[in-house]
């Protein structure tokens, strides 16, 4: 192995986990303000925290407060911590009435603690399940919708076409193929790597590196909710995806034991690494960072173990409406904002915020936005072609439906730290993924 990694111990998971405190602000939670005007001040977290898009929602609110009288403010917090801080705000004279997220599972486990209101009336006005392609990230719990999509986020590979040019290969489509360009690409130089994946125990991981299970068909829970990783079925595959991505750490920069979001980006724009699985956000960096090498990107799907499709980590971004005294006008603004200023947000990373409304996807006044013509066929097309990918999966949609069971699992941060104690702390992967099914069965009061 060319580039030795220091053996960093597994980090502990905190107590409460990722998401940590804040401030925000409605009122009384029994909800049901009156619509329009009056003393309502809708606050809503942000796990949007790009600058640009934070100006852009921001920008939002002020012509919101314009036109009708109403303040709307936004906070940027990060989505490690955005289900806590909005917790340790409710039912406060500092709570939050909005919240954008990036995972269904915190919209579930707000939802189970009645800290928010439907939603269907909102998304029929807006076009309806049909438009939101067919409900596909509306994942209604009790018959009902708790949030507004407006992003598929999901997160697939992006690989640099020039250099596999250069090694005389072509975008892996198996694991073994996966394995001989992360080599081909490492031995290139000594500040060049074969891939990013970030090893970090936070949502990042969760997200991003939980493809290997999927590529291998791993489930967590079967469809009564019985933890199955480590029944007879389970127990190998789960064991090969661990041994997968331990053999491509090998090709990995140093940094990648505590890489998170922004670590991956920059691995990958910057040009150390030549291959990394992230959302389109990943080309919209580039593009501003690296121009030249971003007309070299092509997105790919992680190829499945046995050759035939590919995977990717299904990811979604959307807006919940909190259940306070101003939830009811909440609500108003963001219909007003779904048909007014969307595409504002979406023009900040046209690659990145790839529409949750086939309606929008289609219109000519999105796909126009600027830098939307430069990798049009090499990275959204196929970024199209994931939304129906069989294979598609994610932690906190784990089991028979949205659930807070999976969204307990996403939250405890399980799934990271077993990626940990085999990759880079080398303990045995059976043991391991027998301990970790044994910690989900505990954390989803399945024991």
């Amino acid at each position: 192995m060319k580039h030795p990694h220091r053996r960093a111990a597994v980090v502990a998971l905190a107590t409460a986990s990722l998401m940590t405190a804040s401030c925000m602000g409605g009122g009384d939670p029994a909800g049901g303000g009156e619509e329009g005007g009056g003393d309502a001040t809708i606050r809503i977290a942000s796990a949007e925290t790009d600058a640009a898009a934070m100006e852009a929602l921001q920008a939002a609110g002020a012509a919101y407060e314009e036109e009708t009288g109403t303040p709307v403010l936004f906070e940027a917090v990060p989505l490690d911590e955005i289900y806590t801080k909005v917790n340790a705000a409710a039912g406060t004279n500092a709570e939050y009435d909005g919240i954008i997220t990036g995972f269904i599972g915190h919209i579930s486990l707000f939802q189970s603690e009645d800290k928010l209101v439907p939603v269907d009336d909102l998304i029929e006005d807006l076009g309806g399940t049909e438009d939101f392609y067919d409900g596909q990230l509306l994942f209604p719990i009790d018959d009902q919708v708790w949030w507004v999509p407006f992003d598929y986020n999901i997160a697939f590979g992006f690989i640099r076409q020039d250099w596999l040019d250069e090694a005389g290969l072509e975008v892996p489509r198996t694991w073994e193929e996966m394995l001989e360009v992360a080599r081909a690409f490492d031995e290139r130089s000594d500040s060049e790597y074969g891939l990013m994946m970030p090893l970090q125990a936070d949502s990042a991981t969760n997200w991003i590196t939980s493809q290997v299970l999927w590529a291998n068909d791993v489930r967590i829970f079967d469809d009564s909710w019985n933890v199955v990783l480590d029944n007879d079925e389970m127990l190998p595959r789960t064991v090969e995806a661990l041994e997968f991505l331990r053999e491509l750490y090998q090709h990995m920069p140093p940094q990648a034991d505590s890489a998170s979001y922004g670590e991956t980006i920059e691995s990958f724009a910057s040009g150390q690494s030549g291959m990394a699985f992230y959302s389109g956000r990943m080309l919209d960096s580039m593009i501003a960072q690296n121009p030249e090498a971003a007309q070299n990107v092509v997105a790919f799907g992680m190829p499945m173990a046995d050759g035939d499709g590919t995977t990717a980590s299904l990811g979604y971004d959307g807006i919940g409406v909190l259940n306070t005294q101003d939830s009811q006008e909440t609500t108003e603004f963001l219909r007003w904002f779904f048909q007014e200023h969307l595409l504002d947000l979406y023009a900040t990373a046209p690659y990145h915020y790839m529409p949750a409304q086939r309606s929008v996807f289609e219109s000519e006044e999105w796909r126009s936005l600027d830098t939307l013509d430069q990798r049009w066929d090499e990275v959204m097309v196929p970024q199209e072609e994931f939304v129906s990918n069989p294979n598609l999966n994610s932690i906190d949609t784990e089991g028979p439906a949205v659930d807070q069971r999976s969204a307990d699992v996403f939250q405890s941060l399980v799934v990271p730290e077993m990626f940990q104690r085999v990759v880079l702390n080398g303990e045995d992967p059976e043991t391991v993924v027998r301990e970790t099914a044994d910690e989900i069965r505990s954390t989803a009061g399945d024991s």
